[in-house]
């Protein structure tokens, strides 16, 4: 059986390699940001898958199903926390002193997340515990994650660990329900960190706080019971779910290592990214959310939070609010993800894509913690450096339309009307702290500075409809991204940009005439839609000023021939 299975491979890879004329099989090998070669096909795994519940935990930390637990970011006062709760949510996410919210909170009995922004107050978390008996608490004490977003200065950071551990090893036997130190990458992944870099820095500060601890006077199982994790999870599905799959890898080998090996991971709380939010044709966001919420569940997050598609306004409305609640509703309880557990563990794609990530994420940590941690890299600058080339280098992918965004850089929708004010642009923290970014921020800054100046865009297409339509519509298309409508002409006349569009072959033997007609009849800028190959130098000198490609720099053109 084995020998026929090989021999179907083999000729199912002779077959591509005809079909890709005499191109290399390794053509269709992906490599991600990380740096990690993804096959086209996968035949078996790296190892024997091992048994839910038991270490390594890669299939999650549990032998029965539990449902994931749906988490709201809530900021008003108590009527808010009622409606989420009655509404379908089993965790609040609240702000400590957001009194009104977390009373009604525990009124419902309901799970909390408390955020606690910089150092806690020395009886906050007796006050919790107190206050909340027998309800399940989770602490957003992160300083280093405080630092990292430039709430609190690196200078600081030695005394805030010795304040926390002081205050955690004081109060840890009054705390049976509560968690009090997380470990968040979500300011990592905003500064454009991989996923392998996202995992790598996570470690470090979650060992930073765990060396703290065990300073104070805890001993390594007490002190990973204070843990729990907050990732985001972005657009890339499949790497997204492999990334929480490899984070509880990464955990049960850094407490294996410090001595507590029986000891499961830390719990997940799996947030919808804001990175990939987006505020032109915003319902598209519904379907970002989905697919994050998809991978969220099926990596095995304990906790998610959803976000509005409306949640980068000032107002978000009540209709947000309600679909984000129903998008994990209908994927948990409608869909039934979470039925089964670690679903995704059958594929050897998973499985390999999760084993390569947890290994280069363990690369990195391991460098990091060389160079003094992940604490040492923010305050040298050395992590700002890091992640802004890896912003620059995620910009260019974006900018080309190698990861298109839905509405944005790819069917844009003109003379929309925004649901709302959008949150103003935040100045960029000084550094060390991290400058965070969203990934459609390129195109909406290049829209609102384009958008309001009313140029003219006018196609000239080259031969019938069945030579041009495809570079007619990719012209209309690209234009969109600005805003910019575009029309159509029959003959050259004057506008502010022109684009002639045809096939190669009329290029070659029209477009330099079409282009000298356009400049001739008062056109200010000429595109030409394609690659002009060969041709280049002659266009150039007929007056064409740019071409427009699939793989060009779409911001760079557009500001070339609209500002």
């Amino acid at each position: 059986m084995g020998e026929l299975f090989m021999s179907d491979l083999a000729a199912w890879r002779a077959l591509i390699e005809r079909e890709l004329a005499g191109s290399s099989f390794e053509k269709l090998v992906y490599r991600t940001p990380e740096d990690i070669d993804i096959e086209p096909l996968y035949t078996e795994r790296p190892s024997d898958p091992p048994i839910p519940g038991e270490a390594p935990y890669v299939r999650g930390t549990n032998l029965q199903v539990t449902p994931t637990e749906l988490c709201i970011r809530v900021y008003g006062e108590n009527s808010v926390a009622v409606e989420e709760l009655n509404g379908g949510a089993n965790v609040l996410w609240i702000d400590a002193y957001n009194d009104g919210a977390l009373e009604a909170a525990v009124v419902a009995n309901a799970n909390l997340i408390v955020e606690i922004e910089k150092n806690p107050p020395q009886n906050s978390l007796e006050w919790i515990s107190r206050s909340r008996v027998g309800i399940r608490v989770w602490i957003g004490i992160d300083p280093i994650n405080a630092v990292a977003k430039g709430v609190t200065q690196s200078d600081s950071l030695a005394t805030q660990l010795s304040e926390i551990s002081t205050l955690i090893c004081t109060s840890q036997k009054s705390l049976p329900n509560v968690r009090p130190l997380r470990v968040s990458t979500t300011t990592f992944h905003g500064a454009g960190a991989d996923a392998a870099d996202e995992l790598a820095l996570g470690l470090s500060s979650g060992v930073a706080y765990l060396r703290s601890l065990v300073d104070g006077g805890l001993s390594i199982t007490d002190a990973a019971r204070t843990l729990w994790l907050q990732l985001p999870v972005g657009r890339d599905t499949f790497g997204e779910l492999c990334k929480l799959r490899a984070a509880r890898i990464l955990w049960h080998k850094v407490f294996a290592a410090s001595g507590a090996p029986n000891e499961p991971p830390p719990p997940i709380h799996a947030i919808a990214s804001a990175r990939t939010q987006a505020l032109h044709d915003p319902w598209n966001n519904i379907l970002r959310v989905t697919t994050e919420m998809f991978a969220a569940i099926l990596g095995g997050a304990q906790i998610v939070t959803p976000r509005p598609f409306d949640d980068q306004f000032v107002t978000v409305s009540a209709l947000g609010h309600r679909v984000a609640r129903n998008t994990v509703l209908i994927l948990r309880d409608e869909s039934h993800l979470g039925r089964v557990i670690d679903a995704a563990g059958g594929s050897y794609y998973i499985e390999n894509r999760t084993d390569a990530l947890a290994r280069e994420a363990w690369k990195r940590f391991t460098a990091i913690e060389k160079d003094g941690g992940v604490a040492e890299l923010i305050k040298s600058g050395a992590l700002r450096a890091r992640l802004d080339a890896a912003w620059t280098k995620r910009l260019n992918n974006l900018s080309k339309r190698k990861e298109p965004i839905i509405g944005v850089s790819d069917f844009a929708l003109i003379g929309e009307t925004l649901p709302g004010d959008p949150i103003p642009t935040v100045s960029v923290p000084a550094a060390p702290a991290l400058a965070e970014h969203r990934d459609a921020e390129i195109f909406e800054k290049l829209r609102s500075r384009i958008e309001g100046a009313r140029r003219d865009v006018i196609l000239l297409p080259l031969g019938p409809p069945s030579e041009h339509r495809m570079r007619t519509g990719y012209s209309t298309s690209l234009f969109g991204i600005a805003g910019m409508r575009t029309r159509e002409m029959t003959q050259p006349t004057s506008a502010d940009v022109a684009v002639i569009c045809g096939t190669d072959e009329r290029y070659a033997t029209e477009a330099a005439a079409a282009a000298r007609a356009l400049k001739a009849a008062g056109a200010k800028k000429v595109a030409l839609a394609g690659r002009p190959g060969p041709l280049e130098a002659e266009l150039r000198t007929s007056g064409v000023d740019s071409f427009l490609y699939l793989g060009c720099n779409v911001v760079e053109t557009l500001e070339e021939l609209l500002l």
